[in-house]
């Protein structure tokens, strides 16, 4: 009968450490839908590039795009050195804790998931401006409120978020194919045509003009989202071979995206003519669809969009989701987030947490009466700022990692030299979103001054909570980050 209990203790062992483990099959396919997606290319070339242009960068354009992959190129090198050394998911949570401290890890983990609720409650009511824009359009007589788009969308996004990744990963693969596939053809017209001013571009015609800083914000925001493929690490099949093939993907295929995309935006409408569409960027990009790929195109690219939202917002409940898990199975936030359903393999607890924390975060907004469009850039534009500093704090870690650990990584190129130039590039780009933050949220300095220090707040903060698990309840203390 010994024998027998001891089997069955062992099993049930066994079952309590797979009960505590996410699981999906996840393959370099799977990841970089996810991180394109998180990106929305559709609602970037609406949205980002012809910001970009109108900054006065014009012609210049698509070489901030080169320049930019070369930044978060070198700062993927030291990120996935790295993530080899490490045991448990959490991106920035686990890169930062691992570098800097726990105290700085858990500032890090709780900013980074603040970052992505304001980037998807930002989200939420700009999809919900959409719709309410595409129903007024396509049929008449409707009046559809912003919210009510906005709640249709939280309620179908939060569902397909609570299962495993993989069923989330098929909804991102048909939706993006789709929405790039729409862009890859009006840049074929565009460049079969010639435009009015022909194909050619001078590209350092206007270096040194307008505001490059901002250029290289919006730039580097365009970009961001692979380096927080490391929450899927457990979901991932041969994830040391997998992260890394899809993050060097993730970033050259964007950026080869919207260099190639920016170039066909300038030749479309001429430089100068492509600099005055910032003013409404969704509806001259809208009009070139028309013009270019015919109407039926421009107003597939209108629904689409909608989609795009979708899958973008999956990516960002995903991540969240993640961030939720990786602070419950430590210990910081309740256990029972970190808990796996056992039907789903998934984080479901987590991420019906986030789901209802968004449901929460746009009622909020209703009730409160406040501007839509203020709402978003506001949200959205702090959102930015914070996964922006934080990246920046994951480069300086990476130098810090190696240096305390000399013996870790023999290439000086991946301890020290990539992660070393990724933190002064970032340390330009944080300084340039600082100083123009009132740009970045909507214009109003006093809200973007305020909003800032509420994201500080927030980390000093979890300084603090860190300090007094230190001295309450050290054993959840030395859990953070998960890596010992």
């Amino acid at each position: 009968m010994q024998p027998h209990n001891d089997s069955a203790e062992a099993t049930a062992g066994h079952a309590k450490v797979e009960a505590t483990h996410l699981k999906g099959h996840l393959g370099t396919g799977g990841l970089v839908l996810t991180a394109l997606a998180l990106n929305a290319p559709l609602a970037m070339m609406a949205g980002y590039i012809p910001f970009d242009i109108g900054l006065g960068l014009g012609a210049a354009t698509p070489l901030v795009f080169v320049l930019v992959m070369a930044l978060m190129l070198v700062f993927a090198v030291g990120v996935l050195a790295m993530a080899r050394h490490m045991r448990q998911p959490g991106a920035f949570y686990t890169y930062i804790t691992a570098g800097l401290g726990r105290s700085a890890g858990l500032g890090a983990g709780l900013c980074a998931l603040v970052g992505y609720i304001l980037l998807a409650g930002g989200s939420y009511v700009f999809t919900g401006i959409l719709i309410q824009k595409l129903v007024a359009a396509y049929v008449p007589g409707i009046h559809l409120d912003w919210w009510v788009g906005a709640l249709g969308m939280w309620v179908l996004v939060t569902a397909i978020s609570l299962f495993n990744i993989d069923v989330s990963t098929k909804v991102l693969g048909v939706f993006l194919c789709v929405e790039v596939a729409i862009v890859l053809l009006w840049n074929l017209r565009v460049f079969l045509d010639g435009g009015p001013e022909g194909r050619g571009l001078d590209v350092t015609a206007q270096l040194g003009t307008g505001s490059a800083g901002m250029a290289f914000l919006f730039g580097v925001a365009s970009l961001a989202g692979f380096e927080s493929l490391q929450v899927f690490r457990t979901e991932t099949h041969d994830p040391l071979r997998t992260i890394p093939r899809a993050s060097y993907a993730t970033v050259a295929l964007l950026a080869a995206f919207y260099a190639l995309s920016s170039w066909a935006y300038l030749v479309a409408f001429g430089t100068d003519a492509a600099i005055a569409t910032a003013a409404d960027p969704a509806g001259g990009f809208t009009e070139s669809l028309a013009h270019y790929a015919g109407r039926t195109i421009a107003d597939l690219a209108v629904v689409i969009m909608v989609t795009s939202a979708l899958a973008s917002l999956l990516a960002m409940q995903n991540i969240s989701a993640r961030y939720v898990f990786a602070l419950g199975r430590d210990g910081v936030l309740p256990a029972w987030l970190g808990k796996v359903d056992a039907r789903f393999h998934a984080p479901t607890r987590a991420a019906g947490a986030i789901g209802a924390s968004l449901g929460v975060f746009t009622l909020a907004v209703l009730a409160l009466r406040l501007d839509p469009v203020l709402t978003y850039l506001a949200t959205s534009g702090l959102g930015l700022w914070t996964l922006i500093t934080l990246m920046g704090g994951t480069a300086l870690s990476v130098v810090r990692s190696f240096r305390r650990n000399t013996g870790l990584e023999p290439s000086v190129w991946k301890a020290l030299i990539a992660p070393g130039l990724a933190t002064l590039g970032f340390a330009y780009v944080i300084t340039q979103a600082t100083l123009n933050k009132n740009v970045m949220m909507g214009g109003n300095a006093t809200l973007a001054t305020v909003s800032i220090g509420l994201v500080v707040a927030v980390f000093v903060g979890a300084l603090v909570y860190s300090r007094w698990l230190h001295a309450r309840r050290h054993e959840v203390w030395l859990r953070i980050g998960n890596q010992d």
